[in-house]
Protein backbone atom coordinates (compact mmCIF):
# COMPACT_ATOMS: atom_id res chain seq x y z
CA UNK A 1 0.00 0.00 0.00
CA UNK A 2 2.84 2.05 0.56
CA UNK A 3 3.82 2.30 -2.89
CA UNK A 4 0.26 2.68 -4.15
CA UNK A 5 0.07 5.70 -1.86
CA UNK A 6 3.66 7.20 -3.15
CA UNK A 7 2.53 6.74 -6.63
CA UNK A 8 -1.09 8.80 -6.53
CA UNK A 9 0.93 11.39 -4.84
CA UNK A 10 3.76 11.67 -7.32
CA UNK A 11 1.08 11.79 -10.29
CA UNK A 12 -0.93 14.52 -8.43
CA UNK A 13 2.10 16.79 -7.98
CA UNK A 14 2.61 16.68 -11.86
CA UNK A 15 -0.59 18.03 -12.70
CA UNK A 16 -0.62 20.47 -10.48
CA UNK A 17 2.69 22.09 -11.55
CA UNK A 18 1.92 25.23 -14.11
CA UNK A 19 5.40 25.11 -15.66
CA UNK A 20 4.33 21.57 -17.31
CA UNK A 21 1.51 22.73 -18.72
CA UNK A 22 1.01 21.07 -22.16
CA UNK A 23 -0.34 24.16 -24.67
CA UNK A 24 -3.91 24.18 -26.35
CA UNK A 25 -3.07 22.47 -30.11
CA UNK A 26 -6.29 23.26 -31.34
CA UNK A 27 -7.13 24.92 -34.45
CA UNK A 28 -5.40 28.39 -34.72
CA UNK A 29 -7.27 32.17 -35.26
CA UNK A 30 -5.03 33.48 -37.80
CA UNK A 31 -5.58 37.51 -37.63
CA UNK A 32 -6.01 37.64 -34.14
CA UNK A 33 -2.47 39.06 -33.79
CA UNK A 34 -1.63 36.01 -31.90
CA UNK A 35 1.39 33.53 -33.23
CA UNK A 36 0.38 30.08 -33.05
CA UNK A 37 2.04 26.83 -33.76
CA UNK A 38 1.34 26.40 -37.07
CA UNK A 39 1.48 30.47 -38.17
CA UNK A 40 4.77 32.32 -39.86
CA UNK A 41 3.56 35.27 -38.67
CA UNK A 42 0.24 37.19 -37.26
CA UNK A 43 -0.28 41.17 -37.42
CA UNK A 44 -3.62 40.95 -37.34
CA UNK A 45 -5.39 43.90 -38.89
CA UNK A 46 -2.30 44.96 -40.45
CA UNK A 47 -2.02 41.06 -42.42
CA UNK A 48 -1.81 41.58 -46.06
CA UNK A 49 -1.80 40.11 -49.09
CA UNK A 50 -1.25 43.03 -51.26
CA UNK A 51 1.50 45.31 -49.10
CA UNK A 52 5.10 44.85 -49.60
CA UNK A 53 6.83 42.78 -46.77
CA UNK A 54 3.81 42.26 -44.90
CA UNK A 55 2.57 39.00 -43.43
CA UNK A 56 0.06 37.47 -45.61
CA UNK A 57 -3.78 37.16 -44.65
CA UNK A 58 -2.77 33.38 -44.02
CA UNK A 59 -0.27 33.90 -41.77
CA UNK A 60 2.71 33.13 -44.29
CA UNK A 61 5.87 35.31 -43.97
CA UNK A 62 6.08 37.18 -47.46
CA UNK A 63 8.05 35.39 -50.09
CA UNK A 64 8.72 34.86 -53.78
CA UNK A 65 5.47 33.88 -56.03
CA UNK A 66 2.99 35.52 -53.72
CA UNK A 67 2.83 38.04 -56.47
CA UNK A 68 3.77 40.77 -54.23
CA UNK A 69 7.36 42.74 -54.35
CA UNK A 70 8.95 42.78 -51.05
CA UNK A 71 11.91 44.61 -50.31
CA UNK A 72 14.24 42.02 -51.41
CA UNK A 73 13.09 40.70 -54.73
CA UNK A 74 13.50 42.91 -58.20
CA UNK A 75 10.30 41.64 -59.21
CA UNK A 76 7.28 39.08 -58.67
CA UNK A 77 5.11 38.10 -61.30
CA UNK A 78 3.34 34.91 -59.15
CA UNK A 79 4.48 32.51 -61.43
CA UNK A 80 7.26 29.81 -61.32
CA UNK A 81 8.93 30.66 -65.51
CA UNK A 82 11.28 32.82 -67.01
CA UNK A 83 11.37 34.79 -69.90
CA UNK A 84 8.40 36.95 -69.02
CA UNK A 85 10.46 39.44 -67.33
CA UNK A 86 10.76 37.89 -63.47
CA UNK A 87 12.38 34.70 -62.65
CA UNK A 88 10.87 32.37 -60.42
CA UNK A 89 13.51 33.73 -58.13
CA UNK A 90 11.98 37.27 -58.07
CA UNK A 91 15.14 38.76 -60.04
CA UNK A 92 14.58 40.61 -62.92
CA UNK A 93 15.52 39.81 -66.17
CA UNK A 94 17.41 42.63 -67.53
CA UNK A 95 18.00 42.10 -71.13
CA UNK A 96 15.99 40.30 -74.39
CA UNK A 97 13.06 37.88 -73.54
CA UNK A 98 12.52 35.29 -75.76
CA UNK A 99 9.23 35.26 -78.36
CA UNK A 100 7.52 31.97 -78.93
CA UNK A 101 6.92 30.23 -81.34
CA UNK A 102 11.04 30.16 -81.25
CA UNK A 103 11.36 26.36 -81.39
CA UNK A 104 13.18 25.89 -84.41
CA UNK A 105 16.27 27.21 -86.52
CA UNK A 106 13.97 28.86 -89.17
CA UNK A 107 12.01 30.51 -86.35
CA UNK A 108 14.59 31.60 -84.28
CA UNK A 109 14.39 35.00 -82.36
CA UNK A 110 16.92 37.07 -83.75
CA UNK A 111 19.44 37.70 -81.39
CA UNK A 112 19.56 42.03 -79.76
CA UNK A 113 23.65 41.24 -78.49
CA UNK A 114 22.75 41.10 -74.68
CA UNK A 115 21.63 38.58 -72.14
CA UNK A 116 18.80 35.99 -73.36
CA UNK A 117 16.17 35.08 -71.52
CA UNK A 118 13.52 32.40 -71.47
CA UNK A 119 11.99 29.45 -70.19
CA UNK A 120 11.92 25.62 -71.69
CA UNK A 121 8.25 23.83 -71.10
CA UNK A 122 8.59 20.19 -71.72
CA UNK A 123 9.49 18.75 -75.07
CA UNK A 124 10.03 22.93 -76.27
CA UNK A 125 13.52 23.92 -77.07
CA UNK A 126 14.19 28.15 -77.66
CA UNK A 127 16.06 28.99 -80.60
CA UNK A 128 18.16 32.13 -81.74
CA UNK A 129 19.93 33.43 -84.74
CA UNK A 130 22.88 35.84 -84.96
CA UNK A 131 25.53 36.95 -87.36
CA UNK A 132 28.58 35.53 -87.35
CA UNK A 133 31.90 36.86 -89.19
CA UNK A 134 34.51 34.91 -91.48
CA UNK A 135 36.50 33.35 -88.92
CA UNK A 136 35.16 34.28 -85.71
CA UNK A 137 34.76 32.08 -82.87
CA UNK A 138 30.99 31.38 -80.73
CA UNK A 139 31.28 31.46 -77.33
CA UNK A 140 27.84 30.52 -75.36
CA UNK A 141 26.99 30.01 -71.75
CA UNK A 142 23.98 29.42 -69.17
CA UNK A 143 24.55 31.84 -66.43
CA UNK A 144 23.57 30.51 -63.17
CA UNK A 145 21.72 29.90 -60.78
CA UNK A 146 20.75 26.62 -62.96
CA UNK A 147 18.75 24.26 -61.07
CA UNK A 148 17.25 21.96 -63.84
CA UNK A 149 20.41 20.85 -66.95
CA UNK A 150 20.04 22.61 -69.73
CA UNK A 151 22.25 21.76 -73.41
CA UNK A 152 23.23 23.92 -75.88
CA UNK A 153 23.01 23.33 -79.79
CA UNK A 154 25.22 25.35 -82.05
CA UNK A 155 23.83 25.13 -85.40
CA UNK A 156 25.91 26.88 -89.15
CA UNK A 157 24.45 28.69 -91.55
CA UNK A 158 23.88 25.25 -93.52
CA UNK A 159 21.39 23.84 -90.60
CA UNK A 160 24.27 21.49 -89.13
CA UNK A 161 24.68 21.12 -85.50
CA UNK A 162 28.15 21.75 -84.94
CA UNK A 163 29.01 21.83 -81.77
CA UNK A 164 27.07 21.45 -78.26
CA UNK A 165 27.33 23.15 -74.54
CA UNK A 166 26.70 20.63 -71.96
CA UNK A 167 26.36 21.37 -67.88
CA UNK A 168 29.28 21.93 -65.76
CA UNK A 169 30.05 21.09 -62.42
CA UNK A 170 27.54 24.07 -61.46
CA UNK A 171 24.99 22.48 -63.58
CA UNK A 172 25.19 25.71 -66.27
CA UNK A 173 25.79 24.19 -69.90
CA UNK A 174 28.89 25.90 -71.87
CA UNK A 175 30.01 26.11 -75.29
CA UNK A 176 33.86 26.81 -75.10
CA UNK A 177 35.43 27.10 -79.08
CA UNK A 178 39.10 26.01 -77.61
CA UNK A 179 36.74 22.68 -76.74
CA UNK A 180 34.77 22.44 -79.35
CA UNK A 181 36.07 22.78 -82.87
CA UNK A 182 32.90 23.26 -84.33
CA UNK A 183 32.60 26.83 -82.50
CA UNK A 184 35.79 27.89 -83.97
CA UNK A 185 36.84 29.55 -87.19
CA UNK A 186 33.37 30.01 -88.72
CA UNK A 187 31.83 30.70 -91.95
CA UNK A 188 30.38 33.93 -92.43
CA UNK A 189 26.91 34.00 -91.99
CA UNK A 190 23.73 33.35 -90.29
CA UNK A 191 24.01 31.06 -86.88
CA UNK A 192 21.45 29.27 -84.31
CA UNK A 193 21.81 28.57 -80.88
CA UNK A 194 19.14 26.64 -79.00
CA UNK A 195 18.58 25.73 -75.29
CA UNK A 196 16.69 22.46 -74.79
CA UNK A 197 16.12 20.64 -71.17
CA UNK A 198 18.54 17.68 -70.99
CA UNK A 199 16.42 14.70 -71.64
CA UNK A 200 13.65 17.02 -72.45
CA UNK A 201 13.58 18.38 -68.96
CA UNK A 202 11.09 21.65 -68.23
CA UNK A 203 13.46 24.64 -67.46
CA UNK A 204 11.84 26.96 -65.70
CA UNK A 205 14.09 29.62 -66.35
CA UNK A 206 17.48 30.35 -67.76
CA UNK A 207 19.95 32.83 -69.27
CA UNK A 208 21.98 32.82 -72.14
CA UNK A 209 25.21 34.47 -72.76
CA UNK A 210 26.47 34.72 -76.30
CA UNK A 211 30.07 36.07 -77.19
CA UNK A 212 31.13 36.37 -80.99
CA UNK A 213 35.09 36.25 -80.61
CA UNK A 214 36.57 38.28 -83.09
CA UNK A 215 38.87 36.88 -85.86
CA UNK A 216 42.50 36.41 -85.07
CA UNK A 217 41.84 34.24 -81.65
CA UNK A 218 43.99 31.35 -81.44
CA UNK A 219 42.78 28.09 -80.69
CA UNK A 220 44.23 24.28 -81.27
CA UNK A 221 44.32 23.44 -84.70
CA UNK A 222 45.31 20.50 -86.46
CA UNK A 223 48.68 20.56 -87.65
CA UNK A 224 47.79 20.24 -91.34
CA UNK A 225 45.05 22.91 -90.96
CA UNK A 226 47.79 24.94 -89.58
CA UNK A 227 51.48 24.63 -90.62
CA UNK A 228 53.08 27.27 -88.57
CA UNK A 229 51.35 26.40 -86.12
CA UNK A 230 50.33 29.80 -84.59
CA UNK A 231 46.83 28.52 -83.50
CA UNK A 232 45.26 29.70 -86.77
CA UNK A 233 44.07 27.41 -90.09
CA UNK A 234 45.46 29.14 -93.19
CA UNK A 235 42.11 29.64 -94.32
CA UNK A 236 42.15 32.55 -91.31
CA UNK A 237 45.31 33.23 -91.19
CA UNK A 238 46.45 36.35 -93.49
CA UNK A 239 50.69 35.10 -92.78
CA UNK A 240 50.01 31.61 -93.24
CA UNK A 241 53.75 30.96 -93.05
CA UNK A 242 53.97 33.30 -90.06
CA UNK A 243 56.58 34.96 -91.22
CA UNK A 244 55.86 38.26 -90.18
CA UNK A 245 54.74 39.38 -94.02
CA UNK A 246 50.98 39.19 -94.75
CA UNK A 247 49.84 36.88 -97.59
CA UNK A 248 48.56 39.57 -99.87
CA UNK A 249 52.01 40.71 -100.07
CA UNK A 250 54.17 37.50 -99.29
CA UNK A 251 56.17 36.92 -102.56
CA UNK A 252 56.28 33.85 -101.58
CA UNK A 253 53.43 33.01 -99.00
CA UNK A 254 54.10 29.06 -97.93
CA UNK A 255 57.45 29.04 -97.28
CA UNK A 256 58.59 31.53 -94.09
CA UNK A 257 61.06 34.26 -96.29
CA UNK A 258 60.36 37.31 -93.84
CA UNK A 259 61.87 38.93 -90.80
CA UNK A 260 60.62 36.84 -87.99
CA UNK A 261 61.12 33.50 -90.33
CA UNK A 262 62.15 31.44 -87.47
CA UNK A 263 65.83 29.38 -87.56
CA UNK A 264 65.37 25.98 -89.23
CA UNK A 265 64.98 22.78 -86.92
CA UNK A 266 63.50 19.40 -87.01
CA UNK A 267 60.42 18.65 -86.05
CA UNK A 268 58.88 17.64 -83.03
CA UNK A 269 59.53 14.06 -83.84
CA UNK A 270 62.82 14.72 -85.12
CA UNK A 271 61.98 14.89 -88.63
CA UNK A 272 64.01 17.82 -91.27
CA UNK A 273 61.90 19.06 -93.37
CA UNK A 274 63.70 21.73 -95.24
CA UNK A 275 66.06 20.77 -98.35
CA UNK A 276 67.40 21.98 -101.06
CA UNK A 277 66.28 19.92 -104.25
CA UNK A 278 67.37 19.09 -107.79
CA UNK A 279 65.75 17.26 -110.38
CA UNK A 280 63.89 15.10 -111.95
CA UNK A 281 66.38 12.94 -113.57
CA UNK A 282 65.22 10.08 -116.05
CA UNK A 283 66.41 8.20 -118.63
CA UNK A 284 69.39 6.68 -116.87
CA UNK A 285 69.97 2.56 -115.98
CA UNK A 286 69.99 1.25 -112.44
CA UNK A 287 71.91 -1.40 -111.75
CA UNK A 288 68.95 -2.71 -109.90
CA UNK A 289 65.07 -2.36 -110.17
CA UNK A 290 65.23 0.27 -107.52
CA UNK A 291 68.44 0.93 -106.57
CA UNK A 292 69.54 4.82 -107.27
CA UNK A 293 71.36 5.09 -110.31
CA UNK A 294 75.46 5.41 -110.25
CA UNK A 295 75.83 8.62 -112.48
CA UNK A 296 76.98 11.82 -110.78
CA UNK A 297 73.99 14.08 -111.55
CA UNK A 298 74.94 16.67 -109.92
CA UNK A 299 78.75 17.39 -109.68
CA UNK A 300 81.92 15.47 -110.57
CA UNK A 301 81.39 13.12 -107.82
CA UNK A 302 77.92 13.62 -106.31
CA UNK A 303 79.79 12.55 -102.86
CA UNK A 304 81.61 16.25 -102.86
CA UNK A 305 78.72 18.29 -103.87
CA UNK A 306 77.87 21.57 -101.73
CA UNK A 307 75.06 23.00 -102.99
CA UNK A 308 73.25 26.62 -102.99
CA UNK A 309 70.07 27.87 -104.02
CA UNK A 310 69.98 28.41 -107.54
CA UNK A 311 73.28 26.66 -108.59
CA UNK A 312 72.63 24.40 -111.65
CA UNK A 313 73.11 20.76 -112.10
CA UNK A 314 76.27 19.30 -114.15
CA UNK A 315 74.49 19.33 -117.34
CA UNK A 316 73.39 23.17 -116.67
CA UNK A 317 69.61 22.12 -116.96
CA UNK A 318 67.97 21.90 -113.29
CA UNK A 319 68.51 23.96 -110.75
CA UNK A 320 68.75 23.10 -106.70
CA UNK A 321 65.59 24.91 -105.53
CA UNK A 322 64.09 24.62 -102.14
CA UNK A 323 61.39 22.34 -101.21
CA UNK A 324 59.87 22.94 -97.96
CA UNK A 325 57.31 20.25 -96.30
CA UNK A 326 55.08 21.20 -93.61
CA UNK A 327 54.31 17.24 -92.91
CA UNK A 328 57.24 14.70 -91.72
CA UNK A 329 57.45 13.31 -94.94
CA UNK A 330 59.21 14.77 -97.47
CA UNK A 331 57.04 14.86 -100.67
CA UNK A 332 58.76 14.66 -104.47
CA UNK A 333 55.44 14.14 -106.66
CA UNK A 334 54.10 17.60 -106.56
CA UNK A 335 57.64 19.20 -107.89
CA UNK A 336 58.93 16.40 -109.53
CA UNK A 337 56.28 14.05 -110.58
CA UNK A 338 55.35 15.55 -113.90
CA UNK A 339 57.54 13.18 -115.24
CA UNK A 340 57.74 9.13 -115.92
CA UNK A 341 59.45 6.50 -113.98
CA UNK A 342 62.31 5.60 -113.41
CA UNK A 343 63.17 9.05 -112.55
CA UNK A 344 65.73 10.76 -109.55
CA UNK A 345 65.50 13.63 -107.25
CA UNK A 346 68.45 14.88 -105.39
CA UNK A 347 67.97 15.93 -101.74
CA UNK A 348 70.36 18.15 -99.49
CA UNK A 349 70.59 20.18 -95.78
CA UNK A 350 73.00 21.37 -93.83
CA UNK A 351 73.08 20.50 -89.98
CA UNK A 352 74.97 22.08 -87.11
CA UNK A 353 75.61 20.15 -84.22
CA UNK A 354 76.92 22.34 -80.84
CA UNK A 355 79.03 18.73 -79.82
CA UNK A 356 80.87 16.28 -81.83
CA UNK A 357 78.91 13.39 -81.58
CA UNK A 358 77.48 10.21 -83.10
CA UNK A 359 73.44 9.93 -84.09
CA UNK A 360 71.47 7.24 -85.93
CA UNK A 361 70.58 8.84 -89.21
CA UNK A 362 67.32 6.70 -89.97
CA UNK A 363 65.90 7.80 -93.25
CA UNK A 364 62.39 5.75 -95.34
CA UNK A 365 62.69 6.51 -99.20
CA UNK A 366 60.61 5.26 -101.93
CA UNK A 367 62.11 3.42 -103.62
CA UNK A 368 65.64 3.28 -103.32
CA UNK A 369 68.23 5.84 -102.20
CA UNK A 370 71.63 6.52 -101.88
CA UNK A 371 72.85 8.52 -99.24
CA UNK A 372 76.12 10.92 -98.43
CA UNK A 373 77.31 12.15 -95.37
CA UNK A 374 79.98 14.22 -94.72
CA UNK A 375 81.52 13.34 -98.33
CA UNK A 376 81.26 9.56 -96.95
CA UNK A 377 78.68 7.36 -99.21
CA UNK A 378 76.65 6.04 -95.68
CA UNK A 379 73.67 3.40 -97.13
CA UNK A 380 72.91 2.49 -100.08
CA UNK A 381 69.18 0.98 -100.40
CA UNK A 382 68.02 -0.51 -102.75
CA UNK A 383 64.29 -2.28 -101.98
CA UNK A 384 61.38 -1.11 -103.91
CA UNK A 385 59.44 -0.17 -101.38
CA UNK A 386 56.96 3.05 -100.07
CA UNK A 387 58.18 5.16 -97.50
CA UNK A 388 58.44 3.96 -93.87
CA UNK A 389 59.78 5.83 -91.33
CA UNK A 390 63.35 4.63 -90.28
CA UNK A 391 63.36 1.68 -92.61
CA UNK A 392 67.23 2.24 -92.75
CA UNK A 393 69.38 3.55 -90.65
CA UNK A 394 73.20 4.02 -89.60
CA UNK A 395 75.22 5.47 -87.42
CA UNK A 396 76.95 8.76 -88.71
CA UNK A 397 79.64 10.67 -86.64
CA UNK A 398 78.61 14.60 -86.49
CA UNK A 399 81.23 17.01 -86.66
CA UNK A 400 80.97 19.93 -83.99
CA UNK A 401 79.54 22.57 -86.43
CA UNK A 402 77.80 22.37 -89.45
CA UNK A 403 77.93 18.62 -91.79
CA UNK A 404 76.62 17.89 -94.93
CA UNK A 405 73.63 15.42 -95.82
CA UNK A 406 72.86 14.55 -99.63
CA UNK A 407 70.61 11.66 -100.91
CA UNK A 408 69.78 10.93 -104.28
CA UNK A 409 66.05 8.99 -104.40
CA UNK A 410 64.94 6.87 -107.48
CA UNK A 411 61.53 5.79 -107.88
CA UNK A 412 60.18 3.62 -110.19
CA UNK A 413 56.67 4.47 -110.54
CA UNK A 414 53.75 5.13 -107.90
CA UNK A 415 54.36 7.42 -104.59
CA UNK A 416 57.94 9.26 -104.36
CA UNK A 417 59.14 11.12 -101.12
CA UNK A 418 61.18 9.99 -98.15
CA UNK A 419 61.79 10.54 -94.28
CA UNK A 420 64.46 11.53 -92.72
CA UNK A 421 65.72 12.32 -89.27
CA UNK A 422 68.53 11.48 -86.60
CA UNK A 423 67.72 9.64 -83.94
CA UNK A 424 70.17 9.71 -80.23
CA UNK A 425 69.80 6.00 -78.69
CA UNK A 426 65.71 5.29 -80.26
CA UNK A 427 65.29 9.15 -79.15
CA UNK A 428 64.32 11.78 -81.86
CA UNK A 429 66.92 14.68 -82.13
CA UNK A 430 65.42 17.92 -82.26
CA UNK A 431 68.21 20.24 -80.99
CA UNK A 432 70.13 20.42 -84.67
CA UNK A 433 70.32 23.87 -86.72
CA UNK A 434 69.22 23.19 -90.07
CA UNK A 435 70.61 25.16 -92.98
CA UNK A 436 69.84 25.51 -97.29
CA UNK A 437 73.57 27.56 -97.35
CA UNK A 438 76.51 25.94 -97.15
CA UNK A 439 79.03 26.78 -94.19
CA UNK A 440 76.53 28.71 -91.79
CA UNK A 441 73.37 29.91 -90.55
CA UNK A 442 70.21 30.07 -93.81
CA UNK A 443 68.66 33.66 -93.52
CA UNK A 444 65.31 33.83 -95.84
CA UNK A 445 64.81 37.24 -97.15
CA UNK A 446 61.90 38.14 -99.32
CA UNK A 447 64.51 38.64 -102.21
CA UNK A 448 62.85 38.02 -105.83
CA UNK A 449 66.41 37.37 -108.26
CA UNK A 450 64.79 36.96 -111.24
CA UNK A 451 61.77 40.05 -110.44
CA UNK A 452 58.98 37.58 -111.46
CA UNK A 453 56.94 38.57 -108.38
CA UNK A 454 57.96 35.01 -106.94
CA UNK A 455 60.99 34.87 -103.44
CA UNK A 456 63.70 33.05 -104.23
CA UNK A 457 62.63 30.47 -101.30
CA UNK A 458 59.64 29.41 -103.60
CA UNK A 459 61.00 29.91 -106.91
CA UNK A 460 61.75 26.83 -109.64
CA UNK A 461 63.55 29.34 -111.40
CA UNK A 462 64.86 32.06 -108.59
CA UNK A 463 67.88 33.18 -110.85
Amino acid sequence: MRFASTLVLALGACASDPARQIPDSGVSDCGDGVLDPDEECDDAEANSDTASDACRTACLLPACGDAVVDAEEACDDGNAWGGDGCTPACAAEDGQLEDEPNDDPSAADEWEGGIFFGAVPKGDRDCTWFFVPECAAVEARLVGPCPTPATLALIDPAGAQVAAGVPGADGCAVLDPAEAPGARFAVEGSWVLCVSGVLGAVVHSYALQITIVAPGASFPTPAIEDPDRDGLPDRCDPDSDGDGVDDEIDNCPTIPNGPTAATLTPSEGGFIRQWLTVGPFTGLTSAMDCRATDDNLVAADDATVQPALGDLDVAGVNRWIVLWSWGDRIEFLDDYGGVAAPREVYSAVYVRSDTARTLTLGVGPDDGARVWFNGVAVLDITPCQGTVVDSSTIDVPLLAGWNTLVIKVYDQGGGWGNYVRFLDAGTPVTDLEISLAPGGPFAADQTDSDTDGQGDMCDDTPL
